[in-house]
């Protein structure tokens, strides 16, 4: 079970003073006495505290005020960069009145911004991807000239701008709850959550920055385009040939952030900490990930299918004096079949498998093996995923963006569940994790699927029932986080994006407080 320390918080008290004067006194006692009666006959009046709630069980509201968050960031660019940046904008442009909440909000509104807009130029995330479209464009699929082909670059700058603004946002919102003494429970878990959600976006988007097909470029369309090895960088690829194809890169890259992110979760939960380590997604990999999208909006998004880098490094006088002319002849199989976004996906994968190894020892030896339960949802999700993108080929192709919806639903349902369960003390119900089910069903008759000339499930019926799935997951998603956020305001006593208004639950207090006075 996580750790959690007593921590009072609540809103911060405006009181009136009222100027009185020799003349005055006798009005300014009436009127205090009149305001005074009012108040304790407003607090009585309100006094309606619910005893019982949908999500929250009695000893979660029992512990629900008394969380104390602990985390730490170990980021040097964190510590010199982002958040003396962060600080600054909350002492000198943010009001005291704006709500933390909102703060997260309207950076998560930027990623929302962004992903719209360049799914809107590449509904199928392989659009950017300048000579798929040319060849489509050739085979007249695409009637338009071949300006209309290109992908607008600027919308890999609008993502630029967003992420940071983002970042720089969630790290203003704690400073901001700081600042105006309203830091909470559901603070922790809306920002978590928002983060949770902003996953896929970031994902998504870096896909479409690095113009990489979720899928093989031959079934993009039914024309025989005779690519050879030479001319197609995708079976080329040494990277692709070895995971099995790029529409699993792109799974790797929208699930490598969510395992980490759940991972620390699930750290968090044990521990009752959140420590980030030197370089970790929030800091260095938002700002990569800003560069990314910058440099796909300078040089093109087709950059990344390229193998320049790793080419000039093969090639520099550096690496040849370093491991000598033997040592070229060693490497000379990697030349022209590196990608440069292949290296940034087995980035993505060491640094996962790096983090995620120490932080599940570390875990495991001081609670025991047995905590490792608790990670099964995630893996669950990840391989049953996998399953599914490698049991059908063209999946990734078809219904890109509803995988990777539906995967986003999955996810933000594990860890707000997760981070809930720490705040108030609970264990977290693996075999409750009841939106995960069809997925597991889905990807068994997938493996079983068209085996022996049998199809159970046609690729047609299979988009629908994806479809129809992730759109159900979602709708009860937001439906839960929105009952769980209603609870949670109703127990501490407080509005999400309001911080000035007094909560009716907050007033019941008063009554205490004003007949404790009349005692003494």
């Amino acid at each position: 079970m996580s750790t959690s320390f007593p921590n009072a918080v609540s809103l911060s008290k405006q009181h009136e003073s009222i100027p009185s004067s020799t003349g005055a006194t006798s009005v300014t006692s009436d009127l205090s006495a009149t305001r005074e009666e009012d108040h304790l006959k407003s607090c009585s009046n309100t006094n309606n505290h619910r005893t019982s709630y949908y999500y929250l069980t009695p000893h979660a509201v029992s512990r629900l005020p008394h969380y104390r968050y602990q985390g730490e960031d170990l980021s040097l660019l964190y510590k010199h960069v982002l958040s003396p940046l962060a600080s600054w904008c909350v002492e000198y442009v943010t009001p005291r009145w704006v709500a933390p909440n909102a703060i997260t909000t309207c950076g998560l509104c930027w990623m929302i911004a962004a992903y719209s807009i360049i799914w809107y130029h590449c509904p199928d995330l392989y659009e950017s991807n300048t000579d798929v479209m040319m060849m489509l464009s050739s085979s007249n699929e695409y009637n338009d000239n071949d300006d209309t082909v290109i992908v607008p670059r600027w919308i890999f700058l609008f993502n630029c701008v967003a992420m940071l603004i983002y970042q720089t946002l969630d790290n203003m919102d704690g400073k901001q709850a700081r600042k105006t003494g309203t830091g909470s429970a559901l603070g922790l878990l809306f920002d978590h959550g928002c983060d949770a959600v902003n996953s896929i976006f970031g994902s998504g988007n870096w896909i479409v920055a690095m113009a990489l097909v979720p899928g093989n470029v031959a079934d993009v369309s039914n024309v025989d385009y005779g690519i050879t090895k030479n001319d197609n960088m995708q079976e080329a690829s040494l990277l692709s040939e070895w995971f099995g194809g790029d529409e699993v890169l792109a799974c790797l890259l929208v699930l490598c952030p969510m395992m980490a992110f759940y991972i620390s979760t699930w750290e968090q939960y044990y521990t009752g900490k959140l420590t980030l380590p030197p370089f970790n997604g929030p800091s260095e990999g938002l700002v990569l990930g800003a560069s990314l999208s910058f440099i796909s909006f300078l040089w093109g998004p087709m950059y990344w299918q390229t193998t320049s880098v790793m080419d000039g490094i093969l090639g520099s006088d550096v690496f040849t004096s370093l491991i000598g002319e033997n040592g070229i002849n060693s490497f000379s199989f990697l030349i022209g079949r590196v990608r440069n976004m292949d290296l940034i996906v087995l980035a993505s994968v060491f640094g996962l498998v790096q983090e995620v190894s120490l932080k599940m020892l570390s875990v495991s030896r001081k609670y025991g093996i047995q905590a490792l339960w608790t990670t099964v949802p995630n893996f669950v999700m990840i391989i049953s995923t996998l399953v599914m993108v490698c049991s059908d080929s063209t999946l990734m192709l078809r219904r890109s963006r509803t995988v990777m919806h539906l995967i986003a639903g999955l996810f933000t349902e594990q860890t707000t569940q997760l981070m809930l369960d720490h705040v108030v003390e609970e264990p977290y119900e693996v075999l409750k994790r009841y939106s995960l089910f069809p997925q597991i069903l889905l990807a068994l008759v997938m493996v079983f699927n068209n085996q022996n000339g049998v199809l159970f499930l046609s690729s047609e019926i299979l988009d629908r029932i994806l479809f129809v799935y992730t759109a159900g997951l979602w709708v009860y998603l937001v439906f839960k986080i929105r009952i769980q956020i209603f609870e949670i305001c109703d127990v501490l006593g407080i509005y999400c994006f309001d911080i000035t208004s007094v909560h009716p639950n907050k007033m019941d207090k008063c009554v205490e407080e004003e007949g404790d006075k009349k005692t003494n």
